[in-house]
């Protein structure tokens, strides 16, 4: 299962969607997508066919203004080689939101969010960092994969102009990112070299999909 968080054109609220086909399916329940993972496998698996048999609405998925897939309620652990961090709730973002100003590198791999079953879910995450590797925003999305649709040892990259600036392998089963129910745990084996205004950084995470930002951009 492939699952978003979007702005509903016709609400204006954040309500998750089922993602089939190209399209977002606006979910009918109206639970947050981290509580949907939170309450397990069946209960995931049951909200994802409800909302492609009966959905709210219907939206081409490039038209969709794509969230964070979930917004935590606790700081999230953050590991990248040698370096963890615990970030504030408050600072993750989507990954079409503004990049923070003062962003110099960036840290990239993927995020688990736990089930009440111990299953899991999985996003892409980029941590920005500033010139002195004080984290600034952690960015999520835009898609949640459920595990059975990931198979393997994760490749994750990360590109600026058809340059490669840092490629790595996410263990999914690594210990880091095995989070209880609803929380959020990520692991980024990819650091970039350093970074100026105006780079396109093209981030991409294998079977979670990729995304692409322009450091600096305030749109």
């Amino acid at each position: 299962m492939r699952w978003v968080t979007y702005l509903s054109p016709s609400g204006g609220g954040e309500r998750a969607g089922a993602l089939d086909d190209g399209d977002v399916l606006g979910s009918p329940d109206r639970r947050a997508l981290a509580d949907l993972v939170a309450a397990g496998g069946d209960a995931l698996a049951e909200a994802f066919d409800r909302a492609v048999a009966e959905p709210v609405e219907i939206i081409v998925e490039p038209e969709a203004r794509m969230c964070a897939p979930v917004s935590p309620a606790l700081p999230v652990p953050v590991r990248s080689g040698d370096d963890a961090w615990e970030i504030a709730p408050g600072l993750v973002r989507a990954v079409d939101d503004p990049v923070p100003a003062g962003t110099r590198s960036a840290r990239v791999g993927a995020a688990a969010v736990g089930g009440a079953d111990g299953t899991a879910a999985y996003t892409p995450a980029c941590l920005w960092l500033d010139g002195g590797g004080r984290p600034l925003q952690l960015c999520l999305g835009p898609v949640l994969t459920t595990a059975d649709e990931v198979s393997g040892p994760l490749p994750v990259g990360a590109e600026d102009d058809e340059r490669e600036l840092g490629r790595g392998t996410v263990d999914l089963a690594h210990s880091w990112l095995a989070p209880g129910p609803g929380e959020v745990r990520a692991l980024l084996p990819v650091a970039t070299p350093p970074l100026e205004q105006g780079d396109e950084l093209f981030v991409d995470a294998g079977e979670l999909g990729s995304f692409e930002v322009r450091v600096g951009s305030q749109v």
